[in-house]
């Protein structure tokens, strides 16, 4: 599998409310319609709505309420248990059987085996295997169809207004697991797609951030996986948290974008919520040599972080939670003159600036 090469064809999204959810995308976020899968296109048992922007590319998929069959199943069963989140992230290969079969000599855990599907305008492979609990990735071959996405959908020739492309592509995938399991998973996506390990945050004393982080990416930094556990479940931390109240899967994904201030700025405007970050925090940068050259008053202002590495810095911004499950967000990234790391020193000073808030008087 190591000289096997991805990249992220798709990302399909289950969600109550599809079509409101693709509004919110195209209107919020800059995404263009793309096509879909619905009543108007003779779909009987779910919608879906494929959004682009730049190399981004989300299918929003719901059901109907009283839909019988596996499709409709699947997709209920999923939002039973989630809410709404990823439920499928599809990687582009020139051979499905071939990707899919070695996968699963590796370790992989089948769920769908090798399938063509075929209209007027071509067919489409795909088969999958177990990703988390209720997730999954999906080797996809879409080069010989011609069609508006899959046998199935239809243009999108919906009339909703939008603006600008100011996601470039994805930058990683992050999940939050239980205990003991982010190490099970590195070794599994080592298994189906050929990743390893290139970064962590393991048990130490200089660790104060509540959890262990594991960042696997592949040889050509095409697909990246952030992996977050417990450091440990006795204790009080937000991943642990999160499990109690959501439980493990993919929590957030990451889209780059050329300018991140600018970014924030067209976004607010559309009414986009982000997440803020304490004062403190700041203040820390402030008082770091290393950044005596970035303006931290900015970057406070738009509720920006940042992590440098000699040269190259990372600038970060969240969104908050897309639907009323606050565990699934959206992050927002610029890399700056190479900045190839995951903020692993910033994660630190993040948790020491909630310290300080925390013992702050009031």
């Amino acid at each position: 599998m190591k000289n096997r090469s991805f990249r992220i064809d798709y990302i399909e999204i289950y969600t109550p409310m599809a079509k409101a959810l693709a509004y919110w995308h195209v209107q919020a976020l800059g995404f263009k319609p793309v096509a879909k899968m619905n009543a108007e296109t003779g779909a009987a048992t779910v919608a879906s709505y494929v959004l682009k922007s730049n190399d981004v590319q989300l299918v929003l998929t719901s059901a109907y309420p009283t839909a019988q069959g596996p499709a409709a199943r699947e997709v209920e069963s999923y939002i039973t248990q989630q809410y709404c989140g990823v439920k499928r992230i599809a990687l582009h290969t020139n051979d499905v059987k071939s990707a899919f079969q070695e996968s699963v000599a590796n370790g992989g855990i089948p769920l769908k085996l090798p399938a063509v599907a075929e209209d007027a305008h071509g067919w489409v492979e795909e088969a999958a295997v177990k990703l988390y609990d209720n997730s999954e990735i999906t080797f996809v071959n879409r080069t010989a169809y011609k069609g508006a996405f899959k046998p199935g959908y239809h243009p999108d020739s919906a009339a909703w207004q939008t603006e600008g492309e100011w996601l470039q592509a994805v930058d990683h995938v992050a999940a939050e697991v239980r205990s003991n399991e982010a190490a099970y998973w590195t070794n599994y996506l080592t298994a189906v797609i050929g990743s390893s390990m290139v970064q962590n945050i393991g048990r130490s004393a200089e660790n104060r951030t509540g959890m262990i982080l594991n960042i696997n990416q592949t040889d050509d930094q095409q697909l990246t996986f952030v992996i977050a556990e417990p450091e440990n479940c006795l204790l009080p931390s937000k991943v642990q948290d999160n499990i109690n109240k959501f439980g493990p899967g993919i929590h957030h994904l990451a889209f780059s974008t050329e300018d991140l201030q600018q970014t924030v700025l067209a976004l607010s405007a559309k009414g986009v919520d982000f997440v803020r970050f304490p004062a403190a925090y700041y203040e820390l940068l402030r008082n770091d040599e290393d950044f005596r050259m970035i303006d931290i008053d900015a970057l406070e202002e738009k509720g920006i972080i940042i992590d440098k590495e000699g040269d190259a810095f990372l600038l970060q911004k969240f969104i908050k939670p897309i639907s009323d499950r606050p565990f699934f967000i959206y992050e927002l990234v610029q890399r700056v003159n190479g900045y190839s790391g995951f903020a692993l020193r910033n994660i630190n000073v993040l948790k020491k600036a909630e310290e300080i808030e925390i013992l702050q008087p009031r």
